[in-house]
């Protein structure tokens, strides 16, 4: 169940995660953050351990982006509002947008990737061709 490469991206983002949640946030945010880039890395792992096309690479995908979006909609947010004040309204609806456009971004991104491995363009890197 559990494959070494889902557990070491786990384990790096979730470790990176932490270190920017605590810088930002000290205690709090450096758990906030251990556990939203835990899942992240476990995602991503999950992602390159998908050897079959199955409908659970575009849920990971979605997922993923879905997690990562919020941070990006925020700093657009920062700066295509340009207000000294910041609200935590604005900074909750930008954080649902970014999550939004991360969940389209996940379906677009997981169904390509799907439909390639469906195909069989994939080459795993023990199946190089010999030049």
């Amino acid at each position: 169940m559990f494959a070494t490469r889902r557990i070491l991206w786990a384990g790096g983002v979730g470790i990176a995660g932490f270190l920017i949640g605590g810088i930002i946030a000290m205690t709090s945010g450096s758990v906030a953050g251990l556990l939203w880039g835990g899942c992240i890395g476990y995602g991503i792992g999950s992602i390159f351990d998908q050897r079959h096309a199955t409908k659970w690479l575009v849920v990971y995908w979605s997922v993923i982006l879905a997690l990562i979006g919020p941070l990006f909609g925020l700093i657009i947010g920062l700066i295509v509002s340009a207000k000294q004040d910041y609200s935590v309204l604005d900074e909750v609806i930008w954080g649902g947008i970014g999550a939004a456009v991360g969940i389209l971004l996940g379906f677009t991104f997981g169904s390509i990737h799907m439909r390639r491995l469906a195909r069989g363009a994939y080459i795993s890197p023990n199946e190089q061709p010999k030049i």
